[in-house]
């Protein structure tokens, strides 16, 4: 059994949550949020080619009864994984999990009001 090491509890992500990484100005990759907390995130994407364990910025937005944007939050990614696709292309489906560091006052307010409206807790489903 693997012992959680996480300082923060991860939420399921709801349908309408995204994340964007960038580097600069670039847009890398856009994807789903799997799950989420105030520490960091998954998420879910399409790429011909891996993120690597880097330094980037995110960009982290839902839409459903409420639009939420939270600009550039420095992140680190601390692992990619490869899951199977069925579909027969050249695009790998990825999972990605980041660590959020730096986060402002600010920051902090709008993420918890961004997981309060856009994540849930499956346990308690």
């Amino acid at each position: 059994m693997v012992e959680e090491r996480r300082r923060y509890k991860r939420l399921k992500g709801k349908e309408g949550a995204f994340a964007v990484f960038l580097r600069g100005n670039e847009l890398l990759v856009l994807g789903n949020i799997v799950d989420i907390s105030l520490g960091g995130l998954c998420v879910r994407y399409l790429s011909t080619a891996e993120l690597s364990p880097n330094f980037y910025s995110i960009k982290i937005f839902g839409s459903n009864e409420k639009f939420i944007h939270l600009d550039r939050m420095d992140c680190k990614i601390v692992h990619v994984q490869k899951r199977s696709t069925s579909a027969p292309t050249q695009l790998d489906a990825l999972l990605c999990g980041v660590e959020l560091y730096n986060i402002s006052f600010r920051q902090s307010t709008m993420l918890h009001e961004f997981i309060g409206n856009f994540s849930f807790d499956e346990t308690n489903s």
